[in-house]
């Protein structure tokens, strides 16, 4: 996986329609302190300090598509109590489309968690598990029906409450008969969805073996040559296009018929919280491949994102820029100078028009995004080189507030990049030598005889642009603009703005 690769997906998440469709779910945690044990029973006293609610099951799937950039709808069933009310306004304010339908004869799915300085103590679960009908299946249907249609992907959080009934179910298979959308399968009861043609589905190991009608055991008393058996035998069975099967702290397993089997390294946090990580894995997963991810790579988009989410406490969701912050710390570099290279005389020779600017990027401000946007209009392709923290400390008394990893993925996660790299020098340069632009831009007030990088650009014969930095620059198009090629460049080169 390499970070350019995964920045320019997660960049695409805005773009993406997800329906999420199952059961929705209010998590409950409530904290406190265990002093003493009860007189009335063996049970410790908990003095309060913190009641917290979230988004569960379907509901923080969703969640998670919004927080992640994407488009989520969310369709489920909800009572009419204070509990679904409270799912309303919540998915109102995360701005998720809502399809909650009220069933005034049920109760909203809730977990209560307390927990005494830290540890469990116990949870307490409410809600029924009975199928939809009569009239509240066929509103449901309908609203299904509806939803498919205009979405990207769809994802199906299936908790065995009875939402998704065989009339959904059935639905669901036609739906994606006629549409050929994206659908991942989250289900505790897999052989339900035989014979549908899910993209994904995304079991642990458990129910995997169920699944298959195995007698389960744990993972650690599987053999290599079961675990493939399972997951071949899973692929077949259920007949999915991929089998995505979670280890516990082994990591995943993917498998796709035809193809060798591919496995997702397990991603360590200290004093994990895994409530609903395999919400924000899924949630992810799904966007990554509407975004037009290969599968490897969207599944390890994906394990980042859960990384994120389970070293926060409650039932978390993880934003776009969160993830990219944890994609720059353990990706390597976008891309071989080699790469680099090659990709630019193909540019050459297809007659593209390449654009490199430079900077350190300590952070991202409109003015700045405006400044790239303008940029890239200037050409076809456009290249940033991003200053390394040795470099950068070089040019400024105060290192920068984000290591160079971050930095670059801040960069390459816009639209408008279509390749950064890092370089370590104090200019330049040497990069603009190799990439050898048809433009080399500046931005703010320079001069441009004194820029240190000049005489590389004249050696290479590109042209200098300086653009101001303005808030909502991007207007420098219909206004005069200083430009100068830098073979004449030379004395003042600044424009008031």
């Amino acid at each position: 996986m390499t970070l350019q690769d995964a920045a320019q997906i997660v960049a695409r998440f805005g773009r993406q329609r997800v329906l999420v469709i199952g059961e929705a779910m209010l998590d409950c945690y409530y904290a406190g302190h265990a002093e003493r044990i009860s007189p009335e029973g063996p049970v410790p006293v908990v003095t309060a300090a913190s009641k917290q609610r979230y988004p569960g099951g379907a509901t923080n799937a969703a969640a998670n598509v919004a927080a992640l950039g994407g488009q989520a709808r969310c369709l489920s069933v909800i009572g009419a109590d204070e509990a679904g009310a409270w799912l309303r306004a919540e998915l109102q304010r995360r701005a998720i489309g809502d399809d909650l339908l009220v069933d005034p004869a049920r109760a909203t799915i809730t977990k209560l968690r307390i927990l005494a300085d830290g540890q469990y103590v116990v949870r307490f679960d409410e809600g029924e598990r009975r199928p939809l009908a009569g009239a509240l299946l066929q509103t449901f249907l309908e609203r299904l029906g509806a939803a498919f249609a205009v979405c990207d992907a769809v994802i199906v959080a299936d908790y065995c409450y009875g939402v998704l009934c065989r009339p959904v179910i059935e639905a669901l298979g036609a739906l994606k008969r006629r549409y050929d959308r994206l659908v991942l399968v989250d289900s505790k009861n897999l052989p339900l969805y035989r014979g549908m043609a899910a993209s994904v589905i995304t079991p642990n190991h458990l129910e995997a073996q169920r699944a298959l009608g195995w007698a389960v055991r744990d993972v650690e008393r599987l053999a290599a040559h079961e675990l493939e058996e399972l997951g071949r035998r899973l692929v077949e069975q259920i007949g999915t296009t991929w089998a995505l099967v979670t280890l516990g702290a082994r990591g995943s397993l993917l498998f796709e018929r035809d193809q060798p089997t591919y496995r997702i390294a397990p991603r360590p946090v200290e004093r994990a919280h895994v409530s609903g990580a395999g919400d924000t894995f899924t949630a992810t997963l799904a966007l990554a491949l509407a975004a037009g991810a290969p599968v490897r790579l969207a599944a390890e988009i994906a394990a980042e994102a859960a990384a994120v989410v389970v070293a926060k406490p409650g039932t978390a969701t993880v934003s776009a820029q969160e993830l990219l912050q944890r994609l720059a710390r353990v990706a390597r570099e976008p891309a071989a100078d080699g790469d680099l290279a090659d990709a630019v005389q193909r540019y050459r020779r297809a007659g593209r028009r390449v654009v490199f600017t430079n900077g350190i990027f300590d952070g991202l401000s409109s003015a700045q995004i405006a400044f790239l946007q303008a940029a890239k209009r200037l050409g076809d392709v456009l290249i940033v080189g991003i200053n390394s923290d040795r470099s950068a400390r070089e040019q400024r008394a105060a290192p920068p507030r984000l290591a160079e990893q971050e930095r670059l993925a801040l960069v390459a996660a816009l639209d408008v990049v279509d390749h950064v790299l890092l370089f370590d020098e104090t200019t330049p340069g040497e990069v603009i030598r190799a990439v050898r632009p048809a433009v080399h831009v500046k931005g703010g007030d320079y001069q441009g005889a004194a820029l240190p990088e000049l005489e590389a650009l004249r050696e290479v014969g590109g042209e200098l642009v300086i653009l101001p930095l303005l808030e909502g620059g991007g207007a420098w198009l219909e206004r005069k603009l200083l430009r100068r090629t830098a073979q004449g460049a030379t004395g003042d080169s600044r424009e008031d703005a």
